[in-house]
């Protein structure tokens, strides 16, 4: 729907992270999600729910005319999956393999995708298909 620019790969803080997976969540159901919106969901204010589009938007992972509602880009839509798969992962691994309840795998697993590399959420992958 909206191509993104070129912009640098500059690593997005938890937080922001948490901001984008969370308009990924909510444009699942429709693909605009307005500001108000998101700030009922994450259960913060709107002035921080601007503040939080706009650096998404600066790193070219959102699109948000002024007064608009906001779109992902195919960028922050694939960003947006690539979160939640690593959440989903850890979680499943935490609760099938590490027999930790359900709402404590969902808290560590939400710290731990934001720190986890790549290489070892495939490494974990691989070893989860062949258990």
């Amino acid at each position: 729907m909206y191509q993104s620019r070129r912009y640098s790969q500059k690593k997005l803080s938890p937080s922001k992270e948490e901001y984008l997976k969370a308009i990924y969540k909510l444009s699942e159901k429709t693909h605009s999600v307005r500001s108000i919106d998101l700030a009922a969901y994450l259960g913060f204010s709107k002035p921080s729910i601007n503040n939080a589009v706009a650096i998404l938007q600066e790193a070219g992972l959102v699109v948000k005319p002024l007064g608009g509602e906001i779109h992902l880009t195919d960028e922050g839509r694939k960003q947006g999956q690539i979160i939640i798969a690593k959440f989903q992962l850890i979680k499943q691994f935490l609760i099938a393999y590490c027999n930790v309840n359900e709402q404590t795998a969902s808290k560590d697993a939400c710290k731990i995708e934001h720190i986890i590399s790549d290489e070892a959420t495939f490494a974990l992958k691989k070893y989860l298909n062949q258990v």
